[in-house]
């Protein structure tokens, strides 16, 4: 936007504010997102002039001379009266987004001149993600209603997993938490369930766990059927599985994500790579890892719940997070939904929850495992225990046929 164009944009917003006061209920730019002087302290002077008579008083604004044509114009504006609320709020997004372009040429300037480190700015630009325009909540109609009681278009179909599918009843905008003790194999349940819906849906995993040659490895193996150990030095046959494999993750468009370990990098990367023809679907390994600058584990653990389910709705995605379980689940005869690392928040927050764990009277060793996945929460569909197989070698989890 050129800087004649961001002034016109500011002035109309203003003689908008000044017409129609009912728009400062909804007001969201502050005064110093304004890139003119002058329209920074007429905003200002609005604002405590509507705080204090419950509308503007013109007066309140003609501080000094310079300002009492300034404002006449504003009051003279001709603005169609059936549309100026909409036009409020392009407004506001585009003052919002010209005052972001600032804040970002000034950082790229500090970076450049040392004065900010760059994951200092990185925790700064992931920042201005959170200022932003929202719009008028929608009024709840008869077509709305019933646009929205069939919950099919939002479902979400785990192909390869029909008993899975039926009782978990996974939708949009659900945040599950697979729940496991460590070596469980809660990564190789993601792996497969993000290999289950990377034909259908955006699949973005952060990894911040594994090093980047086994994660891709586990993918390749889980696509290719082919044990994790053969990759390196396949037979010819098992080399044609192996690349139409790859040729089908690429073509899938899966993002892997290695360095993002905090809730705004997190923020930031959906924001950045978010498909908008596909429903997106977010997986965390491992939710232990996210870093937060809260003092005590509950209370990090309560923020990162907080922040995930507000991006759930946010960015419009479905988040699937692993989470280790506590200290007591190593030693007790049952796993509950309490053993849920720092519980608290995450058990709260969560729509769904799997506790996966292995059948007792399978040793550890076995290449081959039965496991159990008990759908423990459930709020759109049923609790239940679906029984598995785990092929270590090929890291892949199938449902066992009773």
């Amino acid at each position: 936007m050129t800087n004649d164009s961001r002034l016109e944009t500011e002035k109309e917003f203003l003689a908008i504010l000044a017409l129609h006061n009912e728009m400062f209920e909804v007001l969201q730019v502050k005064p110093h997102y304004l890139s003119n002087k002058k329209h920074h302290n007429l905003l200002s002077l609005m604002i405590d002039s509507y705080k204090q008579n419950g509308s503007i008083v013109p007066k309140d604004l003609m501080v000094n001379s310079e300002y009492i044509d300034y404002v006449l114009e504003l009051y003279d504006t001709q603005l169609i009266t059936t549309s100026y609320r909409p036009l409020f709020f392009a407004l506001q997004n585009n003052i919002f987004d010209s005052y972001k372009e600032d804040i970002i040429l000034k950082l790229n300037k500090e970076l450049e001149s040392k004065k900010i480190t760059y994951q200092q700015f990185i925790d700064k630009v992931g920042k201005l993600n959170d200022i932003k325009v929202v719009e008028d909540t929608e009024l709840l109609t008869k077509d709305l209603l019933l646009a929205n009681i069939t919950s099919d278009k939002r479902e979400i179909p785990i192909k390869n997993y029909p008993k899975l599918n039926n009782t978990l009843k996974l939708v949009q905008g659900d945040f599950l938490i697979i729940g496991a003790t460590t070596g469980v194999g809660k990564s190789g349940l993601m792996l497969n369930l993000m290999n289950s819906l990377m034909e259908d849906y955006q699949c973005v995993y952060f990894n911040m766990e594994m090093s980047i040659s086994t994660i891709y490895k586990r993918i390749l193996s889980i696509r290719s059927d082919i044990p994790v150990n053969c990759l390196n030095n396949p037979s010819s046959y098992q080399k044609e599985l192996i690349d139409k494999a790859a040729n089908e993750i690429e073509k899938n468009n899966v993002y892997i994500e290695h360095k993002a370990t905090d809730i705004t990098s997190i923020k930031t990367v959906i924001q950045k790579i978010k498909n908008k023809n596909k429903h997106t679907i977010v997986f965390l390994d491992h939710l232990g890892l996210i870093k937060s600058d809260k003092k005590s584990l509950y209370e990090q653990t309560t923020e990162i719940s907080k922040q995930l389910r507000q991006i759930c709705l946010e960015y419009d995605c479905t988040i699937i997070g692993a989470s280790q379980l506590n200290r007591s689940a190593y030693s007790s005869e049952e796993i509950t939904l309490s053993m849920l690392k720092d519980s608290g928040e995450l058990e709260n927050s969560a729509s769904k929850v799997i506790l996966l764990y292995r059948d007792k009277n399978e040793t550890k060793d076995n290449p081959v495992v039965t496991m159990f996945l008990e759908i423990a929460k459930n709020r759109d569909g049923q609790l239940g225990i679906i029984r598995a197989t785990y092929d270590k070698t090929k890291q892949k989890f199938e449902e066992k046929v009773v």
